[in-house]
């Protein structure tokens, strides 16, 4: 039996082979340095500062031993950040932590352009909140330390989005969580930054 296998054998009869010629390049192809950047001219660089509204300064405190430390941070916290999220940079945000009453009227009387918020939890003794505190708030206008403002947070669940609870966190401070969003937003309300 005879097998064939057929062999091909390409060989080059002495002639070079052309170049192949530079080809444009491939769209979509990022080549950095055929890239140039242009000069930014100066004159039609126009600086226009943004305007920032009157600030506020949160203040926390308790007025009672029994309340926990925790339990201010959760709210201070939570108001915090919904300010952050309705007010988008649009007015100055600043905390101090354990102040009292006398603290915060000191406060708006020595500031210009800052609001005082002060937040005070009391234990709640006819037991009618999940909490088992209650968050007041008072809002003080700055120079004079006038009162524009005053209420109570209630745990109301938020509506746009529903924030990640702390880790760790029990339905205790879920609901204090949700009490300090509501204060935000009473506060930003009644000051009338946004509706």
């Amino acid at each position: 039996m005879v097998i064939l296998i057929p062999v091909t054998v390409f060989g080059q009869s002495g002639r070079r082979q052309k170049r192949a010629e530079a080809e444009p390049p491939v769209q979509g192809v990022n080549r950095p340095e055929t890239r140039t950047q242009p000069e930014p001219d100066p004159e039609f660089e126009e600086k226009v500062p943004q305007k920032k509204g009157p600030g506020l300064l949160l203040m926390s405190g308790t007025a009672e031993v029994m309340i926990p430390l925790f339990m201010v941070d959760a709210v201070t916290q939570a108001c915090q950040e919904e300010f952050r999220d309705l007010l988008r940079g649009d007015h100055d945000l600043r905390q101090e932590r354990n102040q009292n009453r006398s603290d915060a009227i000191k406060a708006a009387k020595t500031e210009d352009n800052y609001f005082v918020l002060l937040l005070e939890l009391e234990a709640d003794r006819l037991g009618t909140s999940r909490t088992g505190v209650e968050v007041r708030y008072t809002i003080f206008e700055p120079k004079t330390a006038k009162v524009v403002g005053s209420g109570m947070g209630f745990p109301t669940q938020p509506n746009s989005r529903v924030p990640v609870p702390p880790i760790g966190a029990n339905s205790q401070l879920i609901l204090l969580d949700w009490v300090g969003r509501d204060i935000a937003r009473q506060v930003v309300r009644r000051l009338g930054w946004r509706v």
